[in-house]
């Protein structure tokens, strides 16, 4: 038992004495590496040679893509690997330390800026976290960012779009003669990536992209990131778009009720406010622009350009039914084309039946053949009675203005017929622009 307890305790110091050993190797051999080091120049011992700069990117998080105010902001895990040619070592000469950790404001580090970032800050890569070094020079410095880039926002297709943002990491002051910057991978890394749930991520492709500006002759290579996004659009049909379906059904609807009720105009123009309301709320969280509509701001305008038609054509539909005396006779071209054609178009064949109907008693009492026997007979017999003649004066009087009236009636009931035929041919024509609508701009 004592031997066994001996041999442990001398394991461990033994292990203990190795660690500390390492350790002060790897103090010895950092602060030697530091003593003259210039992180302010680039790793390299000749001035002729470009520093090669890997980029890996990894998606970490969308936090937000602002279409009113264009623009994007993401969580990203950036990734540098680059050779430092003043941090190398012989790894046996130095206890076995292979591996030197140092904090990325201790050492050179490239310059890598987003260019077309709008935030508060410059786009920089901010020295927090800490760089590793192999004995051959090798440093990967790997550290969180949150950007926010400039990313125009195309509204055509709201709330079906798709959306691309771009975003640009290049060196500021390093052209392609000092600092070479390439990719470890054409597609950004996302196995980390938290699902968004507004937008559908498609794709994270990244290029590298080559360009002169005005300020320096020689070129400079950036990273190109861009970000396939695709809208998830169920909040939009289930909040905006189903409660619009619903107003348009009530306004094909809104047709059976009877004209004459007085509440078929108040019904229209209760839907049309509420439509009003929809649409507000629709630019209030899109960008103010005047070369684009969205495709969900034209549904909304189709409709509302549907119950100002069905508000029209109820206001025609009363104004026919209740024709102001005296009314005048229906032209013969509407007759045929609404108590014709199409009262039998919509199965409607008993108004159109109602007009020719003929009422014998009346006919053979105001009949003028009839009217004129009468008179001779009365004139004949009563010659003699100027009362009498009197009274079949009024008589006649009386019939004249009687089927005048009737003549009157019959012209306003085929005016009535004539707007119920109307009145169906409206409502079948909004509905099947209703149809047309839904299917052309929610596909």
């Amino acid at each position: 038992m004592k031997i066994v307890l001996s041999i442990f305790l001398l394991t461990t110091f033994s292990t203990w004495i190795t660690d500390s050993v390492g350790q002060n190797a790897a103090v010895a051999l950092k602060s030697s590496l530091l003593a003259n080091y210039d992180k302010s120049l680039r790793p390299v011992k000749l001035a002729s040679t470009p520093v090669n700069v890997a980029l890996d990117i990894s998606l970490r998080q969308i936090i937000e893509l602002a279409e009113k105010e264009q623009t994007f902001r993401i969580n990203v895990w950036m990734r540098l690997r680059w050779d430092d040619e003043l941090l190398t070592w012989n790894a046996s000469e130095h206890g076995g330390v292979d591996t030197l950790t140092f904090h990325s404001s201790e050492v050179w580090r490239p310059d890598i800026f987003l260019y077309n970032n709008i935030a508060e800050t410059y786009g920089a890569l901010p020295p927090i976290t800490d760089v590793t070094v192999t004995s051959a020079g090798r440093v990967s410095y790997y550290q969180p960012e949150i950007f926010t880039s400039a990313c125009p926002v195309g509204i055509e297709r709201f709330p079906f779009d798709r959306q691309e943002c771009q975003l640009e990491f290049g060196s500021w002051i390093y052209g392609d003669s000092k600092l070479n910057l390439s990719l470890v991978n054409p597609y950004a890394d996302r196995s980390v990536f938290t699902k968004n749930e507004e937008w559908i991520l498609k794709g994270m492709p990244m290029g590298i992209r080559v360009a002169v500006y005005p300020c320096c002759p020689e070129t400079f290579s950036t990273a190109v990131l861009t970000v396939q996004l695709e809208r998830r659009s169920f909040f939009y049909m289930f909040n905006m778009v189903l409660p619009c379906i619903i107003l348009m059904i009530l306004n094909v609807l809104g047709f059976y009720i009877p004209p004459d009720s007085g509440e078929r105009l108040g019904f229209f123009m209760t839907i049309l406010l509420a439509l009003v309301v929809f649409l507000q709320v629709l630019s209030s969280s899109l960008p103010k622009t005047a070369t684009t509509v969205p495709q969900l701001g034209e549904f909304f305008v189709a409709t509302i350009a549907l119950v100002g038609f069905s508000c029209l054509a109820s206001i025609v539909v009363i104004r026919l039914s209740y024709s102001s005396p005296p009314s005048r006779p229906l032209p013969r071209w509407l007759r045929l084309t609404l108590l014709h054609y199409l009262a039998r178009l919509f199965c409607m064949n008993t108004i159109a039946e109602e007009e020719h109907v003929v009422h014998p008693t009346i006919e053979n009492v105001d009949s003028p053949a009839v009217r004129d026997l009468e008179d001779e007979a009365v004139e004949q017999k009563y010659s003699i009675l100027p009362s009498l003649n009197e009274i079949s004066r009024h008589i006649r009087e009386f019939s004249r203005r009687a089927n005048e009236k009737q003549e009157e009636d019959n012209d306003q009931d085929e005016w009535k017929m004539a707007a119920l035929v109307l009145d169906r041919a409206l409502m079948f024509a909004v509905g099947f622009s209703t149809l047309v609508v839904c299917i052309t701009l929610l596909h």
